[in-house]
């Protein structure tokens, strides 16, 4: 009966100690939130702080919102003689810039071939019903490229993307390849919805191997949405609030965590309309990704290639760099590890495959 008695009474003491450990860790994420609030962090699930349904109806989503827009645009104006004014305009007024003929076309035929003919590490995974293949083209990769590298370090591209993201460094490039139905048990496509990638304006941009159409899937892009009109900000605030909410409370169905989803009755209220991308091969696309945006539906089995491009950096920063090269590369050297990183969670639940080889790029 004493030794009943006694594990009886340990049992409250076990679950106070865990309590007390769970709150130890608790009290030790505090200052990490807090500082996130003042970098790109967007996680409303991961985040307490920027989680939290109070301070978001107090505004704290809106201000995060507001301020990163003002400080993009302080940059791009210190910036602006990078490029040309007429590109200047129209990036600001449509959110995205289309450079058809971008490469001379003897320039692009053997970029064509030389990334068609790539053989290395590729990334494969599911998105709905297309399988995405992309490789990582780092600058040590890119030095066996010699047409890649070409194009990267390419003036007029070096100096669109610098302004464009307004953080004066050049992207991370990929090679993407998408093999639309391809997948033969669909799963739910994020990138088929329209959303924007996160709460402040940065870029991407994709350089296509092959025309964009119905056939293969065009960009969608909703011109004029990565603007801060009231209707914007509006929205941001009531979306903030829905993403705050726990459990059965938010709405299902939706991406919340930090990349909003937008639908059609959303859009129309906001005096937005959506915008199919159709392009010739060797088209450059620069995007605000703040903007709405959206893959489009591919009609047919196809391919869509691209060389992809992607410049994000702290939108708190009011300054841009001062050494463009250098910092890409030290950006490029981090954004390698967190790959790494993610690659074991994703292989281990099979969301992801790693492998060694070729693009898929049969025809039918």
């Amino acid at each position: 009966m004493r030794r009943e008695a006694s594990r009886v009474s340990a049992r409250p003491d076990n679950g106070m100690a865990a309590r007390l450990a769970g709150w130890g860790r608790w009290a030790l994420r505090w200052p990490l939130w807090f500082i996130e609030l003042f970098t790109w962090s967007k996680s409303f699930r991961k985040n307490r702080i920027l989680g939290s349904y109070w301070l978001n109806r107090c505004g704290l989503h809106l201000l995060r919102v507001i301020l990163s827009q003002l400080l993009f645009r302080f940059r791009l104006l210190l910036l602006a003689p990078l490029v040309p004014a007429g590109d200047r305009r129209t990036f600001l007024r449509d959110g995205y810039l289309l450079k058809r003929d971008f490469l001379p076309p003897e320039q692009f035929a053997r970029l064509r071939h030389e990334i068609e003919a790539y053989q290395g590490p590729i990334r494969e995974f599911v998105e709905g019903t297309t399988l995405t293949q992309r490789a990582f083209m780092t600058a040590a990769v890119r030095r066996d490229l010699p047409e890649l590298t070409a194009f990267a370090d390419g003036p007029q591209l070096d100096r669109l993307m610098r302004w464009c993201s307004s953080k004066n460094r050049p992207p991370f490039f990929f090679i993407e390849n998408l093999c639309n139905h391809a997948n033969v048990a669909p799963k739910p496509d994020p990138q088929r919805d329209f959303h924007t990638d996160t709460f402040h304006p940065c870029v991407k941009a994709w350089l296509f191997i092959d025309a964009a159409d119905e056939r293969n899937g065009p960009h969608v892009y909703v011109p004029g949405s990565q603007r801060l009109s009231w209707a914007r900000l509006r929205w941001e605030y009531r979306e903030s609030l829905e993403a705050s909410k726990r459990g059965k409370a938010r709405q299902p169905g939706r991406y919340w965590d930090g990349s909003f989803r937008v639908d059609a009755a959303d859009l129309k209220r906001m005096g937005l309309e959506p915008k199919a991308l159709h392009v010739p091969a060797n088209t450059l696309l620069i995007g605000n990704v703040y903007g709405f945006h959206r893959r489009g539906e591919a009609s047919a089995p196809s391919q869509r290639m691209t060389v992809w491009m992607q410049a994000r950096d702290n939108p708190f920063n009011p300054l841009f760099t001062p050494l463009p090269r250098l910092t890409a590369r030290l950006f490029e050297w981090v954004w390698q590890r967190e790959l790494l990183r993610q690659d074991k969670k994703k292989i281990a639940s099979g969301a992801q495959r790693n492998f060694f080889g070729h693009f898929s790029r049969e025809r039918s």
